[in-house]
């Protein structure tokens, strides 16, 4: 074989070459994006700020759980004060205030289905570093925030002690360093029970310098943090690799968050509200350990360097936010940007809008263009099919021109089944591939709809090699009694043609969505669309020039067969064998421009042509290749790694899994589509390959046990105290767990003592949509504690909650309430709704701004003291009408959140939960408490006005 037509065998468009190429595209995308999405190891040059004091720091802000109600929280505040104050100490221009006198209200029914308020006395840290053009003094400064308190299960090393470590290393970075802006930190309280510090700090004077933002969150446990959401376009720039080494952003995760698909809230929705344009950077994997005990410096994911990574990131952000004009959005301009991270290398970001036009000339160009090039290719090709006819026809002999009228009918019927079955295989690929994953999504919920949660790879492999086998086998088909297929080029031609149509359908939908609800995610379905079109051009071009590989070194066929080769849309039999080359030794005549394949006429034996010619132009497929597979399955991987990272564990928060599954075989089957035109060509070795792979991804997550110590099933608790009418009294205790029902009786309340023989009561969760709640009465010696002094002085003991009420008109009445030993009291209000109210300690300040009572009233008011054992005074007024004369009824109770095992000096306070110690000992090890609200319990008891 001469070297022409070995680089011939080699680089044509047959089975070998296609197969290697698109696996090595594939696995360089895969490694490249799984090895980027790691986390980065720390440089040597950490850039002023002290990782080794940081994390020092992180030891004793996360050493135990630390809520706002709490006497942990006092320790963790005053290390902080402590060590920002060694600072200020040192330099004039950083002022440090103690914010004792912001108290906030407001009302919100936007995280609860009841409408409540809320009554909120802060203790915020802040800290002021002045900057050096004296116009941002006072304005256009720079916040910085992050909080300081956990949650009552867990230590709270990621959520939120990484960012108050980080923020006490920006504070002592710019008293040395510093910006042109002024730098507002808000290291702030309360932020687990409501975002209230956030609101607090909005009362401060301090919060109307800044009008721009960055804030620190956790809503996980380690790894590698995000940029989650930003307002506008302008601080967005903050974040670009100039500034940013590895920027890990998408626009997917805002809009997740702001439709509720991960239900968590963070400080950014006050800022917003407030008039801040800013970015929400948080951890965001690992949600099974997120609330929980793991949430610990040994249980986070990647030590050190997940610290050093929301150090990185808050460097190099803030140094462009506080010195960069360009950073901060004109005001009123609420553009909404569109942004994704490559490789963690580079962000891209453009606007919505830029996205809508675009979308809208591809839509509208797109199909012109296609239509004009495919409407040439034909003309060309059929000029083309003309003059081989005049030639064949001027040298055919005797015998050719009495065909038989068997044979005519067979070509007649050869030519309308490849004419069908060509353009409708892809469609058929789709609507196959569809009903499989629907079948394999079904086979998940079913069998075990949990695996996601420890094995979320796998159930993409399992999706994605099921896509590839559905599309390749179906692709591959020949659907044709008479055995006629059509040539791979001429299939590649029409499976790309046919992908063109199914993106352009898909980009009407994306923009659709871009324009009604404003969601920017859909930008890879426009870049899909765009290199489609671009490789479908390339493929018409090809057509048109009828551009061909290598020529045999001798000419062997016959004086008046020749015709123009490079592409031949032959017809190739399928009892031949041919691995994508075409049939040695005859003649076949060029076809319609379509996916039409011609009559074929009688076939007269030539010499055979030499081995290595193969089909198509050398080259051409090679660039149509490039041009339409990597581009979007780059985008669609960067996507699917996100989402499984942030989605994966949410199950136990109540999300769907049929909703979880899906979005993970949509995924997979548009990680495959982009390879189909190319996929007539794939090899049997590596189809067999997938089909073992697939096979055995399947079978173990439908039969592996869903949960492990290092990805746990999270559980919630709660305990109600029923009180007696003195309040010091206990009429019953009640404990509820609220977990997934599959385990939650089965697995969880067997190995609960307290549980044993006891009637249980299992329902729906009222707060966890999509999980159950079962409650138990324990026994006294389970009964919980307040903890703090007890009995007054004359040995009389305190009551838990105590209360007062007095009706002061036909609407209105004035409501006391203390707790023992707690920050925390709630009223709740039965049979009426609170149309107005006021802590009468707070003066006629009224509600925060947008967050008014809501029309159809409140029914619950939250109350929040910097102090314990506060008494609380509140006004309530509710709608006068028929019902002004009765009875004003409810329940008022307080919560506490300390139990033995996390209370500051082994018990010092004196609070006691020993239900939650029992869980905490006997759960499986494969399992982990969370609060399940506020107070891990609430003592209460009913009242009438």
């Amino acid at each position: 074989m001469s070297i022409r037509n070995r680089v011939a065998t080699v680089l044509g468009f047959n089975a070998i070459p296609t197969t290697i190429l698109l696996v090595l595209i594939y696995a360089a995308i895969f490694s490249t994006v799984l090895v980027t999405d790691n986390l980065p190891s720390v440089p040597k040059d950490t850039r002023g700020l002290d990782l080794d004091q940081a994390w020092l720091d992180l030891h004793q802000v996360s050493a135990r759980p630390h809520p706002f109600n709490s006497h942990a929280n006092d320790l963790v505040r005053d290390y902080i004060r402590d060590r920002l104050g060694d600072v200020a100490s040192q330099y004039p221009h950083v002022t440090i205030h103690d914010d004792f006198v912001s108290n906030a209200s407001w009302a919100s029914a936007l995280l609860s289905a009841k409408p409540y308020a809320v009554y909120y006395e802060g203790n915020n840290i802040l800290v002021k570093v002045e900057g050096t053009d004296p116009d941002f003094r006072d304005s256009g400064g720079f916040l910085l925030s992050a909080h300081f308190d956990s949650v009552s299960t867990a230590p709270g090393t990621t959520d939120d002690s990484m960012g108050v470590v980080t923020l006490m290393q920006m504070v002592e970075y710019f008293a040395k360093n510093r910006a042109k802006r002024t730098v507002i930190f808000n290291i702030n309280n309360g932020e687990e029970d409501g975002l209230n510090g956030a609101h607090a700090f909005m009362e401060h004077p301090w919060a109307n310098i800044s009008d721009v933002f960055l804030n620190l969150e956790g809503a996980a446990a380690g790894g590698r943090p995000a940029m989650f959401r930003v307002t506008t376009t302008a601080p967005l720039y903050s974040w670009t690799g100039d500034h940013v080494p590895h920027p890990h952003a998408n626009v997917i995760s805002a809009e997740a968050f702001s439709r509720g698909v991960i239900r968590s809230g963070t400080d950014y929705s006050v800022y917003e509200q407030g008039g801040l344009h800013g970015l929400d950077f948080a951890f965001y994997r690992g949600r099974s350990r997120y609330h929980t005990k793991y949430d610990s410096i040994p249980g986070m994911v990647g030590g050190k360097k997940a610290l050093w990574a929301m150090m990185e990131g808050t460097h190099g952000a803030s140094l462009a936010l506080a010195n960069d004009d360009a950073m901060h959005a004109e005001p009123g301009k609420q553009d909404q940007p569109v942004y994704f991270d490559l490789f963690g290398a580079a962000l891209v970001i453009f606007s919505l809008e830029t996205l809508f036009v675009t979308n809208v000339v591809l839509l509208t160009a797109g199909p012109i263009v296609f239509l004009l090039l495919a409407y040439s290719e034909h003309i060309v090709r059929f000029s083309k099919r003309i003059r081989h006819r005049h030639h064949s026809h001027a040298n055919a002999n005797g015998s050719q021109r009495n065909e038989t009228s068997r044979e005519g009918a067979l070509a007649v019927l050869k030519k309308i089944g490849t004419s069908l079955w060509g353009p409708a295989k892809f469609w058929a690929a789709l609507v196959v591939s569809a009903c499989l994953q629907a079948a394999l999504i079904a086979g998940y919920v079913d069998l075990n709809p949990f695996v996601i949660h420890t094995y979320p790879f796998l159930v993409l492999t399992s999706a994605t090699t099921l896509a590839y086998l559905t599309t390749v086998l179906v692709l591959t088909f020949p659907l044709n009694k008479y055995g006629i297929v059509p040539a791979p080029e001429q299939q590649k031609l029409s499976i790309l043609s046919q992908t063109y149509i199914f993106t352009w359908i898909l980009l009407v939908f994306s923009t659709v969505l871009v324009r009604k609800i404003a969601i920017g995610g859909t930008y890879f379905i426009t870049a899909w669309n765009a290199v489609v079109l671009l490789g479908s051009i390339v493929a018409y071009v090809e057509g048109m020039t009828s551009a061909r590989g290598f020529e045999p070194e001798h000419d062997t066929e016959p004086e008046g067969q020749r015709y123009a080769r490079g592409i031949r849309y032959e017809a190739v039999r399928t009892d031949e064998p041919t691995n994508g080359r075409q049939t040695p030794g005859r003649i076949v005549e060029d076809p319609e421009p379509t996916e039409i394949t011609p009559l074929v006429r009688r076939e007269r034996p030539l010499p055979p042509r030499p081995a290595g010619e193969e089909q198509g132009a050398i080259g051409w497929w090679i660039l149509q290749l490039l041009l339409v597979v990597p581009l979007p399955v780059i985008l669609i991987f960067h996507i699917a790694i996100q989402l499984l990272g942030a989605m994966n564990q949410t199950l136990t928060d109540g999300n769907d899994p049929t909703s979880l599954y899906t979005l993970v075989s949509i995924l997979a089957l548009f990680i495959v589509l982009p390879l189909a035109p190319f996929s007539i060509n794939a090899h049997r070795l590596l189809t067999s390959i997938v089909l073992f792979v697939f096979v055995l991804s399947t079978v173990f997550t439908w039969v592996a046990f869903p949960f492990s110590q290092e990805t746990p099933l999270k559980v919630y608790f709660a305990q109600a105290v029923d009180l007696s009418a003195s309040g010091t009294g206990i009429e019953r205790v009640v404990t509820a767990l609220t977990g997934p029902k599959q385990f939650l009786a089965s697995h969880i309340l067997t190995e609960l003592p307290s549980a044993f023989g006891k009637p249980v009561d299992c329902y729906d969760a009222t707060d966890k949509v999509g999980l159950r709640t079962c409650t138990w009465e324990v026994s006294d010696a389970l009964a919980p504690s307040p903890g703090g002094r007890k009995f007054v002085s004359s040995g009389i003991e305190k009551p838990w909650v105590s209360s007062s009420f007095l009706r002061t008109g036909s609407n209105t009445a004035r409501i006391t309430v203390r707790g023992l030993n707690t920050r925390s009291c709630t009223l709740q209000f039965a049979n009426q709704r609170i149309s107005k109210f006021r802590v009468i300690e707070d003066g006629e300040k009224g509600l925060q701004k947008g967050y008014e009572v809501p029309e159809k009233g409140l029914e619950q008011i939250r109350l929040w003291s910097r102090n314990f054992g506060k008494e609380f005074e509140v006004e309530v007024e509710w709608k006068d009408g028929d019902a002004s004369e009765q009875d004003v009824e409810g329940r008022i109770s307080c919560g506490w959140a300390e139990y033995e095992s996390a209370t500051v000096g082994g018990g010092k306070s004196g609070g006691k939960i020993p239900s939650l110690e029992e869980i905490i000992q006997f759960l499986p090890e494969w399992a982990v408490v969370s609060k399940s609200r506020s107070g891990l319990f609430e003592a209460r008891r009913s009242f009438s006005i």
